[in-house]
């Protein structure tokens, strides 16, 4: 064999081998299996979802309860405030006056960020119950889809939102999955 002809042939076996691997990989990739599972269809029609979303209103609740009562003891602190700057105002000139007025606003800010940090940690508490018992049913779904993935031979399991194309839906398979694990 010639040097010429050797060197346009090494070209082409390379090309050669490297579409053959491609397309063993190609291959391996599409036998594959892909599944995917409706969350929206679960968060319909599964019980633990249903109890979230009382859990939610129950919260929701609680906290307009809660800001109702803060709200009525911020009134509460306004009035006394506003009582004890009017008798510390008496008999004051303007620029007493002033002063006392820039003092007592400063006070009324700082009633109103007290009662704002109240609110917003207890907005904090209650969102983090809701949250935890979120956080505890997707670990739950999560298991199942592991053990589905795992007996059935399943190479990745996505939302139904990012699949374009098919996959097989194991939505099904996760509902009775909660309905056994549920008895």
């Amino acid at each position: 064999m010639n040097l010429k002809v050797a060197k346009r042939l090494i070209p082409f076996l390379l090309v050669s081998g490297l579409a053959l691997a491609i397309t063993g990989l190609v291959t391996a990739q599409s036998k594959s299996t892909v599944g995917y599972i409706d969350l929206q269809r679960l968060q319909q029609e599964l019980p633990v979802f249903q109890e979230l979303q009382e859990l939610l209103q129950r919260k929701n609740e609680e906290f307009n309860s809660y800001g109702n009562y803060l709200q009525t003891q911020q009134r509460n602190e306004f009035a006394a405030l506003e009582k004890e700057k009017a008798a510390a105002l008496k008999g004051k000139s303007e620029a007493e006056r002033k002063e006392i007025e820039a003092k007592y606003e400063e006070k009324a800010l700082e009633i109103a960020r007290n009662y704002q940090r109240k609110l917003e940690a207890e907005n904090n508490r209650l969102s983090g119950e809701v949250q935890a018992k979120h956080d505890e049913i997707m670990a739950k779904i999560e298991k199942i889809l592991a053990e589905i993935a795992k007996k059935d031979g399943y190479a990745i399991i996505l939302e139904k939102s990012v699949v374009y194309y098919g996959g097989e839906d194991l939505t099904e398979q996760v509902i009775a999955a909660f309905a056994k694990n549920n008895k």
